[in-house]
């Protein structure tokens, strides 16, 4: 499980503000292996992530591919937790987002 209290958000004039939770927000993934591993990955490791989630010439197949490789993990496994559609595929928007939240928890 991993606690965040605050977090930066964008204001309608496109200034960062800072937002405080009222109550401490739980981002449970205790369920998703991939986020857990990430939650305990080294400063390298999390910059390495941080950098394949940001480049935006390759899909989500290929970027936990290799967060996989970063993470020394087998694809295959972590595959299994991750959200997917009625056919199998691996949601892009949800799971970047919970990548993301998980880095920015963590960073």
């Amino acid at each position: 499980m991993i606690l965040l209290e605050m977090m930066i958000l964008q204001d309608h004039n496109g200034k960062l503000q800072p937002f405080k939770f009222n109550t401490i927000m739980e981002i449970q993934t205790q369920d998703i292996k991939l986020l857990n591993l990430i939650a305990q990955a080294n400063d390298a490791q999390v910059d390495s992530i941080w950098a394949i989630l940001k480049y935006k010439e390759i899909g989500i197949y290929r970027k936990i591919a290799c967060i996989c490789e970063v993470l020394s993990q087998d694809m295959q496994e972590m595959l299994l937790d991750l959200p997917q559609d009625e056919e199998g595929r691996i949601l892009d928007y949800k799971t970047r987002h919970m990548i993301h939240d998980t880095l920015i928890a963590i960073s």
